[in-house]
């Protein structure tokens, strides 16, 4: 009679790795609830980074369900286009402890709605932009290029391109004057390290912030190369 009840508990007491051998088989199952809320939580940390931004979807089209591993999941969801503004595609990949084990393409439309600056007139070259012929409207930005967001940006600038009633204004049609014009008196700085020096200089071309551009050293008369920090200043690099 010992050895039938040794053979009993032996059974029993290898059921556990019975349904743990079953539950690894049959994995976990990733279904288009999950899939379509990681997706919701992706674009509204989107949203987040992009205050002016309302970020959505106007299409999706979810992939079937899916199994994996069992372990701990996490969900990477890559944007088509950096920023995911414009973006037709994203690529959901997901790892379970770490390991890639799905990666998924998902075909999406997105709605970016944001307030930019529409023309209330048609407008042509040379006018001078103000609250008489811009106003801000909300649109669906995500096929436009350089939307203008704040009319402090624009105000008291003229136009380099016409524009008709209803249309956003982009930045390129702005004629923004240069943040240092040829022939101005600016100030040189060069640092290397922790020394910095300055010289007095003059502009031998317009510049933007960021350019580089010719100045000619008053005192040297050299002429050398600088990029633009601000309004009446430049900077060299060593």
């Amino acid at each position: 009679m010992r050895t039938p009840l040794i053979i009993i508990l032996l059974l029993l007491a290898s059921v556990p790795a019975w349904v743990q051998a079953a539950d690894q088989a049959a994995g976990q199952l990733i279904d288009q609830q999950e899939i379509r809320q990681v997706l919701d939580d992706y674009l509204a940390a989107e949203s987040d980074r992009l205050p002016r931004v309302e970020l959505r979807f106007s299409s999706l089209t979810l992939p079937d369900a899916f199994k994996v591993p069992q372990g701990h999941i996490e969900h990477q969801v890559i944007p088509a286009k950096p920023g995911v503004i414009g973006s037709r595609r994203v690529t959901l990949l997901t790892r379970v402890d770490d390991q890639l084990v799905n990666n998924q393409s998902i075909r999406v439309e997105l709605e970016a709605l944001a307030e930019v600056m529409v023309a209330t007139t048609n407008l042509r070259r040379g006018d001078t932009l103000d609250e008489n012929n811009l106003v801000l409207q909300q649109l669906d930005i995500s096929k436009l290029k350089q939307p203008i967001f704040t009319a402090e940006d624009v105000y008291g600038k003229q136009l380099k391109q016409s524009l008709r009633l209803g249309q956003p204004l982009a930045l390129k049609q702005v004629d923004f004057p240069p943040m240092i014009k040829r022939g101005e008196r600016v100030e040189i700085r060069v640092q290397r390290g922790a020394l910095m020096l300055t010289a007095a200089g003059e502009a031998r071309q317009d510049g933007f912030e960021g350019d580089s551009i010719r100045v000619k050293n008053i005192e040297s008369h050299r002429e050398i190369l600088c990029q633009v920090l601000a309004p009446g200043l430049v900077h060299v690099e060593f």
